[in-house]
C-alpha cells in the first residue's frame, strides 16, 4: 500500500472521531420538519441524480430485506416543482421498491424549497452516518458543491463534511477523478485500478485513458508495471506525434494481447517489452546486443557480468557465487578463460 493512501486512511479515521458521528448527522436532520406522505412511485424522477454520489444504483443488496420487512427507513424527498419529487436520501430503497413493483411509497418529504446545498449537504450525512465515502463519492461531492462555497475555502469546507485530509494535493488529485469515464470510476472501487494510476490516467483524453483502462482489465498488473506502461506510452505519443489509444492498439501490441500461448504475464512482460524497444530503440538495440555477446561468453550460474546503467559509462560489475575454496578457483580460471574470449573484448570496446 502506498504511503499515501496509508495516510488516507488514517486521516479519514481521524476525521471520524470528530462531529460526523451518525448521531450528529441526525441531531442536523432534526432542523428539517420532513412531512410523512405517501407518494406515488410514478411521481419520483428516478433519472434526477443531483444528490446522488454513487456512479450508480445497487438495489439487489436491499431488495430482499424491503420484500421480507417492509420499507423500515423511508428516502426522503424534495419537491422539484410541479407534483414531482426528487431523491434525496435512499436511491437504493426507492429503486428496490420499484422493482418489487409498488405503486406507492412512504416517505419523509422536505417542506417547501430547501436550497439545493443543503439538500446535498444533507445526502452526504446521511451516507456518513453509517459508513466512510469512498474517493467516487468524495470526488463528486466536491464537484457537487464547490461552486456553492467561496473560492479559496474549498479545502476547508469540504474536508471535514467527505472526510479526506485537508490537503491541497489530496484535494486536487481526488476532485480530477470526477473527470474519468464512470467504468473507470468503477475500476478504482473494485482495484481493476489504482487511485494513483487512476490520478495518472486523468492527464488523458477520455478515449485515451479508457483504452489504457481496458488492457489494464485483461493483464491485471501490479500498480508499478501499470504506471510504467502509461509513462512509457505517454512519451511514445509525445515523441512521435500521436493518440496514446494509437499505441495500445496497433498491431504488435494486438498480436501479443491475442496470442493464445502466452499467459496473462507473459503478455504484460512482452508488451512491456516492445514499449521500451519503442521508446529507447538505441537502449533496446545495445541491450540486445549485450545479450547475445553474454551467450557467447557462457558465463553459467557461477558468474554475472552487469553493464553501466543504460549502458552510459565505462565501469562493467561482475559478481561470482562460490561456496568453497575450489568453487572459488574454478571460478578464478573461468575469468582468466573468458578474458581471452572475442566475445568479451567486444563487449568493453562496443559498448
Amino acid at each position: 500500500m502506498s504511503v499515501f493512501l496509508k495516510e488516507l486512511k488514517c486521516y479519514v479515521f481521524l476525521f471520524l472521531l470528530q462531529p460526523f458521528t451518525a448521531e450528529d448527522a441526525k441531531s442536523k436532520e432534526m432542523k428539517y420538519e420532513y412531512e410523512e406522505k405517501t407518494v406515488p412511485l410514478s411521481k419520483i424522477d428516478l433519472r434526477d441524480t443531483t444528490c446522488r454520489l454513487g456512479i450508480s444504483i445497487d438495489a439487489d443488496s436491499v431488495v430482499e430485506s424491503i420484500e421480507a420487512v417492509g420499507l423500515i427507513n423511508p428516502p426522503v424527498l424534495a419537491g422539484k416543482g410541479g407534483s414531482m419529487y426528487r431523491i434525496v436520501c435512499g436511491f437504493r430503497r426507492v429503486k428496490a421498491c420499484q422493482i418489487l413493483g409498488w405503486p406507492t411509497i412512504p416517505a419523509r418529504v422536505l417542506p417547501g424549497v430547501v436550497p439545493l446545498p443543503d439538500l446535498l449537504k444533507l445526502a452526504i450525512l446521511d451516507n456518513r452516518a453509517h459508513r466512510c465515502l469512498n474517493v467516487i463519492e468524495q470526488a463528486r461531492g466536491i464537484h457537487k458543491l464547490t461552486a456553492y462555497i467561496h473560492p479559496g475555502n474549498e479545502i476547508e469546507v469540504l474536508a471535514p463534511l467527505l472526510g479526506f485530509p485537508p490537503n491541497k494535493k489530496v484535494f486536487t488529485k481526488i476532485s480530477t477523478l470526477v473527470e474519468l469515464p464512470d467504468e473507470i470510476q468503477a475500476g478504482i472501487l473494485d482495484e481493476t485500478i489504482s487511485f494513483e494510476v487512476a490520478v495518472d490516467l486523468c492527464k488523458f483524453t477520455c478515449m485515451d485513458a479508457i483504452s489504457f483502462f481496458d488492457l489494464f482489465k485483461k493483464l491485471k498488473l501490479s500498480r508499478n508495471k501499470q504506471r510504467e506502461i502509461i509513462a512509457l506510452v505517454g512519451e511514445i505519443a509525445v515523441r512521435e506525434g500521436i493518440w496514446p489509444a494509437e499505441i495500445l492498439q496497433c498491431q504488435q501490441v494486438s498480436d501479443i494481447m491475442e496470442n493464445p500461448d502466452l499467459n496473462r504475464n507473459e503478455k504484460g512482460s512482452k508488451l512491456r517489452a516492445y514499449l521500451k524497444q519503442r521508446r529507447f530503440p538505441e537502449l533496446a538495440r545495445a541491450e540486445e546486443t549485450f545479450r547475445e555477446s553474454l551467450k557467447e561468453l557462457k558465463l553459467g550460474s557461477h558468474l554475472h557480468l552487469t553493464p553501466p546503467p543504460y549502458f552510459e559509462g565505462d565501469t562493467y560489475s561482475l559478481r561470482m557465487t562460490f561456496k568453497s575454496l575450489e568453487d572459488f578457483n574454478r571460478c578464478r580460471r573461468d575469468l582468466e578463460a573468458i578474458s581471452k574470449k572475442a566475445a568479451f573484448r567486444k563487449i568493453l570496446t562496443d559498448f
